[in-house]
């Protein structure tokens, strides 16, 4: 008994009329939506200024509207908050990772250091006429530089002489 219904045609439905945004309308509709003259059977809803709002339901849309503001504020801020901290964490652990990595650097170093010395000390044990100690005749010694004349110090700074160009005073 399915079987024979499920074989049936259903049957054709006329057009109905769709919604305003849909292009389709009756022949009917068409011409009398064409038409200037106003239909004396159709009345107009009234304008929203005709009926007042009450002044607690004012407040309460008022209320809910810069809730809604304020939520949309937070959530961003949140949000803004939550990525910088992320972020800040990431580039703690990336220089947390180069500060290690120097750290192990330097013991390795140091331990090239104290192995190299110790063949050093190795090489000169073995072979004592390769190192020889140092005397002062192979010393160099050098003459220290003339003192320069002092200069006087200007009390302010209008005093600075300005055809001057810049003088790089090293370091």
């Amino acid at each position: 008994m399915t079987a024979s219904r499920a074989r049936m045609p259903e049957p054709q439905r006329s057009p109905q009329p769709l919604d305003r945004q849909s292009k389709r309308l009756p022949a009917s509709r068409k011409s009398l939506t064409n038409k200037t003259s106003p239909n004396k059977n159709v009345k107009r809803l009234p304008r929203a200024n005709v009926f007042p709002l009450p002044l607690w339901l004012r407040l309460l849309m008022s209320t809910q509207k810069l809730s809604i503001v304020v939520t949309v504020l937070l959530t961003v801020s949140v949000f803004a908050i939550y990525g910088w901290t992320v972020y800040a964490q990431e580039q703690w652990n990336q220089q947390y990772k180069k500060l290690e990595q120097l750290k192990r650097q330097e013991r390795q170093l140091t331990a090239a250091e104290g192995s190299f010395n110790n063949e050093l000390m190795r090489s000169a044990e073995k072979n004592p006429g390769e190192l020889v100690r140092e005397r002062p005749e192979q010393s160099i010694f050098l003459q220290a530089a003339p003192l320069r004349p002092k200069r006087d110090v200007p009390a302010t700074v209008s005093e600075l002489p300005k055809n001057k160009k810049n003088e790089s005073l090293g370091y």
